[in-house]
């Protein structure tokens, strides 16, 4: 079989001139399937006759199309992938064993592994028809997003439902549930850590949205309408090369399989704000062990908590749960800070980018000014302001991590239970007071 979509498929993001960068291929062939397209295509390849397959709900995706679907009274999660991973696998499956190498094979792989080690995810469900793909998954022609691409021959996914709701569904979230999904990460860094990645090439592939590729930021960056915004970012990339790059200090930074988009649209709580699970690994590469904790703090200042003017504070508990399994290196704690402005910087730029080129996509706007609101608070223009708040900041990191390791139950983060500092301190005249009391007696 060979794609009926003129897709693009290097390995980086600038190559020749003429040729459109990795992520700009990912909003080409952005499937755009209609509910009827899906329905036909998850009932010819997953329902048995008879069966009645509807769609429960559309779901939130950024490069792929995920619905919530409903086959006789079952719920499930069928994914549409996007044309770029769906090309790589059509273009590898037919060779034996190249399959391997691609990213739909990595996911299945990691999905698998990681229920037989204790962490809850989806599974792959096997096509009733469909058995010559060496993975659970068929091949629909499906319309995507650039009209000269359409159509386009994508692989579709039938998953699991994994019960739970998300935690960006949740209005009133208690800032121990991020500590809890902080512990989560952390045991579900060791499962990824045992997992062989010998077989999986596509785990070592380029991807824009991997922290270590922040100075690629520059390409997007002209998409960013407002130059005060911009600027910011400008000097977050500025900071990225000088500090982590060029200073060789990334060499010292641990590496290892990460998830690398721990959100809270992608973390699942159980009726006790628990969590009970976790959702795709699209992004999945093997990286520097410390991004997905940056990722998942930067995303924590965006929860509903965080943006009740509490982000510091939610990113804090987070780093207390992961530090009660995991323990940072000297170099992953003192480049924090520096890694969530990336992952903000990059989640804004390639959103304005994005945007750009799908206005009806209002997904995209999701975290835009909340995270604008968030790289300005940590970081920043005023070139003064932002040393002293990473100064501050660092101090509340290494509080945070001060927690018992295998702490079970409800992690305790009164300590860290502060507003944000834009919001007036009643209480701070007198903190002050008590804290000047305190050093005069020590």
């Amino acid at each position: 079989l060979v794609s009926s979509c003129r897709c693009w498929t290097g390995d980086n993001i600038m190559t020749a001139k003429d040729e459109p960068s990795d992520e700009e291929m990912r909003k080409r062939l952005l499937p755009n399937p209609s509910d009827e397209d899906l329905i036909a295509a998850v009932t010819e390849s997953f329902a048995k006759p008879g069966q009645k397959v509807s769609i429960v709900k559309k779901l939130e995706s950024y490069d792929d199309k995920n619905f919530w679907v409903d086959i006789d009274g079952t719920h499930y999660l069928a994914k549409c992938h996007n044309g770029v991973e769906s090309n790589d696998f059509i273009n590898l499956y037919t060779e034996e064993s190249a399959h391997e190498k691609s990213v739909i094979y990595l996911q299945t792989a990691i999905m698998k592994h990681l229920n037989e080690n204790g962490i809850t995810t989806s599974l792959p469900q096997s096509p009733i028809n469909d058995h010559e793909l060496p993975i659970p998954a068929s091949i629909h022609e499906m319309p995507v997003h650039s009209e000269d691409d359409s159509p386009c021959d994508l692989v579709l996914r039938l998953f699991s439902w994994v019960p739970g709701r998300t935690m960006d569904s949740v209005k009133m979230l208690p800032l121990e549930a991020l500590a809890d999904a902080g512990r989560y990460l952390g045991k579900l860094s060791g499962a990824l850590s045992s997992i062989d990645t010998s077989k999986l090439a596509a785990c070592k592939r380029y991807h824009q949205w991997d922290g270590k590729n922040t100075r690629d930021l520059k390409g997007f960056v002209q998409y960013v309408d407002d130059p005060t915004r911009k600027s910011m970012v400008e000097s977050v990339i500025a900071a990225f090369e000088e500090e982590l790059i060029d200073s060789k200090e990334a060499e010292k930074l641990p590496v290892g399989l990460i998830h690398a988009d721990f959100n809270d649209a992608n973390i699942l709580l159980d009726e006790h704000c628990f969590v009970s699970g976790v959702i795709d690994f699209g992004d999945t590469v093997e990286s520097w062990r410390v991004l997905d904790l940056s990722v998942a703090m930067a995303y924590a200042m965006l929860t509903t908590y965080g943006k009740m003017n509490r982000g510091i504070s939610a990113a804090a508990a987070f780093l207390r749960g992961y530090s009660s399994v995991c323990t940072l290196t000297d170099e992953e704690l003192r480049h924090l800070v520096l890694l969530i402005a990336c992952r903000l910087s990059c989640s804004v730029t390639l959103g304005a980018y994005s945007y750009k080129q799908a206005p009806e996509n209002h997904y995209l706007l999701l975290h835009a000014k909340p995270g604008w609101d968030a790289l300005g608070m940590i970081w920043g223009t005023d070139v003064g302001r932002r040393q002293e708040m990473r100064t501050i900041l660092d101090k509340i990191f290494e509080q945070a991590c001060s927690t018992k390791k295998g702490e079970t139950g409800v992690i305790d983060c009164s300590d860290l239970s502060f507003p944000d500092p834009q919001v007036v301190d009643p209480f701070g005249e007198m903190r002050t007071t008590q804290s000047n009391k305190r050093r005069k007696l020590n």
